[in-house]
């Protein structure tokens, strides 16, 4: 009996981290550089903060080290929050990457930069929504 608590337990903990990591989709594929986001949730239950969020998971899927530089526009309740600002250190993201690595964001808070985007509140409807974001001026400089 104990076994088959086991064993069951098991399949449902495999199916789960199966399906979370099959949510991904490809939004960018440049230079050896692959990016996948799906929507996740975080909850800080102690603050009681509970939002949603697109983890990106970066991908180099090249034999050099990537050292990889980007903006992200966003667009809340339909309208561009970034499109007209300029691009500064403050909003520009780099990732270093080595050969084959997944750099990946989570809702952990220090979850790497350029990482996670942040969608919406989930129990509060009169937050702003982020309705679409784009990866902008990304460079790709391999060593």
């Amino acid at each position: 009996m104990k076994f088959i608590i086991i064993t069951l337990t098991f399949l449902a903990v495999w199916q789960t981290i199966h399906a979370q990591s099959t949510d991904y989709k490809l939004i960018l594929n440049e230079q050896g550089i692959q990016v996948f986001a799906k929507e996740v949730e975080c909850h800080d239950n102690q603050n009681g903060i509970h939002q949603l969020f697109y983890a990106l998971q970066w991908i180099n899927t090249t034999d050099e080290v990537a050292i990889v530089s980007f903006n992200i526009d966003y667009w809340m309740n339909g309208a561009c929050v970034t499109c007209n600002k300029p691009k500064t250190a403050e909003n520009t993201y780099t990732l270093h990457l080595m050969p084959g690595e997944t750099i990946e964001g989570t809702c952990d808070k220090n979850s790497p930069k350029g990482t996670k985007i942040y969608l919406r509140q989930l129990y509060n409807t009169k937050s702003p929504s982020l309705s679409k974001f784009e990866i902008v001026n990304l460079t790709v400089n391999k060593l």
